[in-house]
């Protein structure tokens, strides 16, 4: 530990910036022991000070293995237009390719300060197709896309989200079983559960390191999908690994 750190780590302000350098620097997640060995910061007052940055959305923790990474937020306040051009960069060929085969607009969307929020869409040259535009909100409790970004977000979020009663849509425990759903089979289907006439299907992306980035997934008319299990989920699959290799 050097001179910096061990004058800081000292008091919460110091420890909490502590905690939150050494989340940036590290490759991967941290887990809350490997934290506190870095920093030199009790493990418990690590525990405490890494869940408080993850209610901030500063840190996410990942609900499988405990360990905690740094969070959207972070990237949000401090490289807003970098961090969503680079998601972009790494998924624009993969997602022109999926609209290209599916004939469908394909969609990248991510959580973005507790909403749904759609970055990216790359949509068929033709008359009569499903429109999304970037910057577009997205419920978090209808429709696969949503379903998708809330199935694998933050657990802090996901559980304020099942907590609030929605007036349309899914909530509460139907929306807790669907979600539960979707986490088990790795996608999501629905029909005009979000706007008229439309029908999207969704996966997860992960990065390299198997941490969620965003959400992918193809829309179109609603009755217009077809064997949609056999022919459209495979291409959309197969695409979200292509993003994820390049992330």
């Amino acid at each position: 530990m050097d001179r910096v750190q061990t004058e800081v780590k000292n008091d919460t302000a110091g420890k909490t910036v502590l905690l939150m350098e050494t989340l940036i620097c590290a490759e991967g997640v941290l887990s809350v022991r490997d934290a506190a060995l870095r920093t030199g910061i009790p493990r418990s007052t690590a525990h405490r000070l890494l869940r408080a940055l993850e209610r901030a959305g500063w840190a996410a923790q990942d609900g499988e293995t405990g360990s905690f990474r740094v969070g959207v937020r972070f990237f949000l306040l401090n490289r807003y237009s970098s961090f969503f051009s680079e998601l972009v960069r790494c998924a624009r060929p993969a997602m022109k390719a999926l609209m290209e085969r599916t004939g469908k607009t394909s969609i990248l969307s991510v959580i973005e300060e507790g909403r749904g929020l759609c970055i990216h869409t790359e949509q068929p040259a033709m008359a009569v197709k499903f429109v999304a535009r970037e910057g577009m909100d997205v419920p978090l409790n209808a429709g696969a896309t949503g379903l998708v970004l809330l199935a694998w977000c933050s657990d802090s979020l996901r559980r304020r989200v099942l907590e609030t009663p929605f007036p349309l849509g899914l909530s509460g425990d139907a929306l807790r079983l669907r979600i539960d759903k979707v986490r088990r089979q790795g996608y999501s289907h629905s029909r005009e559960e979000w706007m008229d006439h439309a029908e999207d299907l969704s996966v997860p992306v992960f990065d390299r390191n198997g941490l969620f980035a965003a959400q992918l997934g193809i829309a179109g008319l609603a009755g217009a999908f077809g064997d949609w299990e056999k022919e459209l989920l495979p291409v959309l699959r197969e695409a979200s690994a292509e993003i994820s290799r390049a992330l």
